[in-house]
């Protein structure tokens, strides 16, 4: 009589952890690290550094967030330093002078040294205002700072952004806004420069982003002057910001203070603990450790599943936009099954996912779908059949499905099962790292 095995996960436990990263997420990494000293140092743009009236003021700090006068406002700042133009927006002038600056301290979150990837989270804000205080123009608020970034260098930096009260361009009253967090910038993969154990550079995109903005002037999208720049921050952030301070983030025209909208560099800093795992034992100066894995052994006219792979993490990395839904593919750590029994009964692998939940939100289990496979095959074995995702039409993995299975009379052997998993969520999904459970039940 067939009867339920231990449901069993990646390695140990329970269940196989899944992750998914939705607009910016980072891939995990076994060299990931955790920190909780991180640092952000970021300019804005060269914009900001002259603007029309002069450099954009800074203020109402808050919380984790330091000014760094530079010499466009008379300090003497010298921790964050840019190219002038080409090398960034940067204006030119001579001597060259610094960039303002807003430096955040004590960022949390994880990152591999070895590529940059992770996500670390800021807290604090500050605002700035590019018109004199007798405009009471609205003050731009940029809060809680969290930059992501890929293995292969590409991300994003995110912000919760808000407007004051304040008079708009047409003299009229306009009342505080706050529009949430917004996608600032993104940058492709290759935007990391300095690598090292202790930080990075980002060099966001600018040049050749197009954006379609809802009223006002539209965008300038070829040029022959200046630089010959064009381009937009984040179409997300500024099709939401007002027109009246929408034209500061995409190229209107070209050459001139156009040249200094593009987003200036940031920086990344952090310190990597070098404290060895009390886990793992320590060498001395003449040693080596050496280490060996022995296998369960397989008693004749036994049933034994394991799960092949180094961790119980299947990370399916960044998902990337496809019209109206994201897609995000990957592979779930393969499954072995060896049957010596007797009487050769049947027997059947099956897996169900929860639901993807990150930071209280969450989206349905059912947008995740898998083709099974069977390889290494020596007993008989036949892959599940594939199920579609819920996004598909299908009813994704949220229902019970079969990996693999034998029939009664199968052939003594063994069998390697895998999957490749196919995620596709909605385009309304918000951002953030998803995590969901992946139970596996041998029935024999």
């Amino acid at each position: 009589m067939a009867g339920p095995h231990a449901a069993r996960a990646l390695a140990v436990g329970a269940a196989a952890a899944l992750a998914a990263t939705v607009l910016g997420a980072t891939q995990a990494s076994a060299a990931t690290k955790t920190v909780t000293d991180a640092t952000f140092v970021w300019g804005l743009s060269g914009y900001a550094q002259v603007g029309v009236f002069g450099p954009w003021n800074f203020k109402d700090l808050t919380g984790n967030a330091a000014l760094l006068t530079g010499s466009v406002s008379g300090g003497t700042q010298t921790e964050y330093a840019v190219g002038p133009m080409p090398a960034t927006s940067m204006p030119v002038s001579s001597p060259q002078k610094t960039a303002n600056a807003v430096k955040f301290t004590k960022g949390t979150g994880t990152v591999d040294p070895a590529t940059g990837a992770g996500q670390l989270t800021f807290t604090g804000s500050y605002t700035v205002n590019a018109y004199p205080a007798q405009f009471n123009a609205p003050n731009e608020i940029y809060k809680n700072p969290v930059v992501t970034v890929a293995a292969d260098g590409s991300g994003s930096l995110s912000v919760e952004y808000g407007l004051g009260a304040g008079i708009d361009m047409a003299g009229n009253p306009t009342p505080a806004q706050d529009f949430g967090r917004l996608t600032l910038v993104g940058y492709d993969a290759g935007s990391l420069s300095g690598l090292s154990a202790t930080g990075f550079r980002v060099t966001p995109d600018y040049q050749g982003v197009q954006v379609d903005v809802p009223d006002g002037t539209a965008q300038t999208r070829s040029c022959t002057t200046g630089t010959g720049w064009w381009g937009s921050w984040a179409p997300a952030f500024v099709t939401k910001v007002p027109s009246s301070i929408r034209p500061h983030f995409y190229s209107t025209g070209c050459g001139g203070t156009q040249d200094y909208k593009p987003p200036l560099p940031f920086d990344i800093g952090y310190t990597v603990s070098t404290t060895p795992d009390p886990g793992q034992p320590q060498p001395s100066a003449n040693q080596q450790e050496v280490r060996v894995t022995v296998p369960e052994k397989v008693q004749p006219g036994e049933f034994v599943w394991t799960i092949d792979g180094t961790n119980g993490l299947v990370d399916l990395g960044t998902a990337q936009l496809a019209g109206d839904h994201y897609l995000a593919t990957g592979t779930i750590n393969p499954v072995r099954v060896t049957d010596t029994r007797a009487g050769k009964p049947a027997w059947s692998v099956s897996a169900q996912v929860s639901d993807f939940a990150a930071n209280g939100t969450s989206f349905d289990g059912k947008y995740l779908g898998w083709t099974p496979k069977a390889t290494e095959n020596t007993g008989g074995a036949v892959a599940g059949v594939s199920v579609a995702n819920g996004f598909d039409g299908g009813p994704g993995l949220k229902q019970p499905a079969t990996l693999g299975s034998a029939p009664l009379e199968h052939a003594s052997g063994s069998v390697l099962l895998g999957a490749d998993l196919r995620l596709k969520v909605p385009a309304s999904v918000g951002s953030g790292t998803y995590d969901a459970t992946l139970t596996l039940t041998a029935l024999s």
